[in-house]
């Protein structure tokens, strides 16, 4: 079957419409419950409000003395306080201070009933069971308590639904007492990777052979995702081979299918029959893109399957165009894409004239605090795709373009 087979019919899509149809069809895989220190980077399922209040009491901020109201009596200047006791942090019963009295109280100690304020111990002068403190101190507005609840009251939402847990929602979680939540389960993802001159990594690469990198490129990329590759294959340009495997890999409970080669107008690109045989339903299987005009998606036994051409370069293109989004969506996610940024452009960059939207591999980096990004050789890392709009074939040096960051800006500072 070629592509223009009369019983094939062309959908052809511009990225974001492709980006916008994934997303909208894929189904959420199910929830389950993971201790709270697993759930790093897992994506929260259901809200999650607070059980208790935080602080849960009047604590003090500062090591010093919590005072009465009124002190004992006055003296030079300053009010002067008998000091009875004693409350360190961690004490059940904080007690309470009677009119004219004073405790010695520590960091994040319950504050006794009756205090008004904290004063740090600098600023204080302890002799013979009395503590003195100046009344200009006594009148200032800083009372070195923080008052229950004024982090977070009871009942109010800290986690939303959708988003993924990071360091600091683990700490709440865990400072609320919370030891499990419930995540949306981590998808399995299958890579098959198509060509006859392929061979696998540890195998003998005869003359007309080379190595097959789509694989292992995948397989990072899907784990920089925190997502598990089940298996990862390498099938020779045959149809009846390449059907078995996808067919294996989906009676092994794959959550989603994601291939390379096999896609264009060739003799040998079989992926779209392959396709067809499994009983596929079509999403799109051409981008108003390049690279990526000769691509597919859709689904097969209701799993997201993507088909992407052969080129490394274009295969991490696309999958952080289109099969991140999916991903994403497959675990409920809020955000399924980064947002395009402004860069300055520090090379000249020219494309053929295709009249389709263009995507380049390109390097960002922070200098100075402005983002700049360089077109990627092909052997060169790449941490952002360079989008310039069909109408354009250059773009020159200094000019600002539009990026999508593939991460955070972490480590691109220079």
């Amino acid at each position: 079957m070629t592509w223009d087979s009369p019983s094939f019919s062309v959908v052809e899509y511009s990225l974001a419409r492709a980006q916008a149809a994934v997303t909208g069809k894929i189904i959420p895989v199910k929830f389950e419950s993971v201790a709270v220190v697993e759930a790093l980077s897992r994506f929260n399922g259901r809200p999650v409000v607070a059980h208790c209040s935080k602080p849960p009491y009047n604590q003090s901020t500062r090591d010093g003395f919590a005072l009465s109201g009124t002190p004992h009596h006055s003296e030079n200047g300053q009010a002067v306080f008998q000091v009875v006791g004693e409350v360190a942090a961690g004490c059940l019963d904080a007690g309470q201070v009677r009119s004219g009295e004073a405790v010695r109280i520590m960091t994040g100690a319950m504050v006794p009933g009756g205090t008004v304020r904290v004063v740090p111990f600098e600023l204080c002068e302890e002799k013979a069971g009395t503590v003195a403190v100046p009344f200009e101190v006594i009148a200032g507005a800083q009372t070195y308590i923080q008052p229950t609840g004024s982090e977070v009251k009871e009942g109010k939402l800290l986690v939303p639904p959708r988003v993924k847990l990071l360091p600091d929602h683990l700490l709440m979680l865990a400072e609320d007492g919370v030891s499990e939540v419930t995540v949306t389960k981590t998808p399995e993802v299958a890579v098959v990777c198509t060509g006859s001159e392929l061979v696998e990594m540890g195998k003998i690469c005869h003359p007309g052979q080379k190595i097959s990198g789509n694989g292992v490129l995948l397989q990072a990329l899907l784990a920089a995702e925190n997502v598990k590759c089940c298996c990862a294959v390498t099938v020779a340009d045959r149809l009846e081979l390449i059907t078995q495997n996808i067919c294996q890999v989906l009676d092994q409970g794959a959550d989603m299918i994601v291939t390379t080669g096999g896609m264009g107008p060739g003799k040998f690109d079989l992926m779209e029959q392959v396709f067809a045989n499994l009983g596929g339903t079509i999403v799109y299987n051409r981008l108003r893109l390049r690279p990526g005009k000769y691509t597919l998606m859709g689904f097969v036994r209701q799993r997201p399957f993507f088909a992407l051409p052969g080129p490394p370069p274009a295969v991490r293109l696309l999958f952080h165009e289109m099969v991140v989004p999916a991903l994403r969506s497959l675990q409920g996610a809020q955000e399924k894409l980064a947002p395009l940024v402004s860069a300055t452009l520090m090379h000249t960059l020219s494309i053929k004239r295709t009249g389709h939207q263009s995507l380049k591999s390109g390097f960002a980096r922070l200098i100075n605090g402005s983002l700049q990004v360089y077109p990627s050789g092909r052997m060169e890392p790449s941490n952002c795709s360079i989008h310039l709009p069909q109408e354009r074939h250059t773009a020159e040096y200094g000019e600002q373009v539009q990026v999508r960051l593939f991460g955070s800006l972490t480590g691109l500072t220079m």
